[in-house]
């Protein structure tokens, strides 16, 4: 029986990619972006194109979610796809642009999720994934507003992720690394308005990077998004394995997520004695 897929921000990158390889399964998919007519080449698969904003109101959202409920059916699989990279140092970010970041890369999730989760639970069936980042794990010069956002995207799913398993929903934050979507390209990466010259001793390097990196990066989106379908499906290659609340994806992820992980343990190690030296004195070892 085909299952239902509700994705956000498919006009570009892995929404629109997923939405595709979902399809290709002979799979429901409802595709939504804030212009439709970005979706209009998908209908010859038979993807759903729908309107959404994911910044309208609580209301605008959950009626979007409650159409499809009522005329395609049961969402099976919900994926927030919906994000962009703010470039710009914390210090040149403005509370308007930083407002701006959080809402599309984490508030929108809320808004989708409080609209849909009821039916899910109801049935006591469902998955549910948000796209992080590698950035989620490791803060880069001009990027920090990005990284925190990512950051903010893996620690919530993993709350809602303990929340849902009574309920029989399998939640999980993706994160991918470096992968040839237009995420870096002028028109999708937004830079702050402010620039500060003193500051481009620290940054300039890393904006370089970015310019450089976009349409090259090494991971191959489609090869990604087969991934993300095997995975929540848990089918092909991932049949028989339990979905794990943060799934890393690309190689470039292996040293990204690893080198954390490796530097925070150092930390814990080196500093052990002191840190563990604040317990108060009826506190038994």
């Amino acid at each position: 029986m085909p299952r239902i897929w509700f994705i956000t921000g498919c006009s570009s990158g892995f929404g629109r990619e997923l939405a595709i390889a979902a399809a290709n399964k002979k799979d429901t998919v409802v595709a939504t972006s804030r212009d439709p007519s970005k979706l209009a080449d998908l209908a010859s698969l038979g993807i759903i194109a729908k309107k959404l904003n994911v910044q309208g109101s609580d209301a605008e959202v959950k009626a979007a979610i409650d159409d499809v409920l009522s005329t395609v059916g049961p969402i099976d699989i919900l994926v927030n796809s919906v994000g962009y990279i703010l470039e710009g140092s914390i210090e040149e970010c403005s509370h308007e642009e930083i407002i701006d970041q959080f809402d599309v890369n984490v508030f929108s999730h809320m808004r989708v999720l409080r609209a849909a989760l009821p039916s899910m639970r109801s049935r006591k069936s469902g998955v549910v994934a948000s796209f992080g980042s590698i950035g989620g794990w490791n803060g880069f010069p001009v990027t920090g507003m990005y990284c925190a956002t990512k950051a903010a995207v893996a620690l919530y799913t993993e709350s809602l992720r303990h929340e849902m398993a009574p309920f029989n929903i399998d939640v999980t934050c993706i994160e991918p690394g470096f992968f040839r979507t237009n995420v870096l390209t002028e028109g999708h990466k937004v830079s702050a308005k402010n620039h500060i010259a003193e500051l481009k001793a620290g940054t300039q390097a890393t904006r370089d990077a970015l310019t450089a990196y976009s349409l090259n990066q090494p991971g191959d989106p489609v090869k990604g998004a087969q991934v993300i379908f095997e995975a929540l499906t848990k089918t092909g290659r991932c049949e028989g394995r339990s979905l794990p609340g943060r799934l890393a994806l690309g190689r470039d992820s292996l040293a990204a997520i690893g080198g954390s992980i490796a530097r925070e343990q150092e930390m814990l190690d080196d500093w052990k004695e002191i840190i563990g030296s604040t317990d108060c004195e009826d506190v038994k070892n």
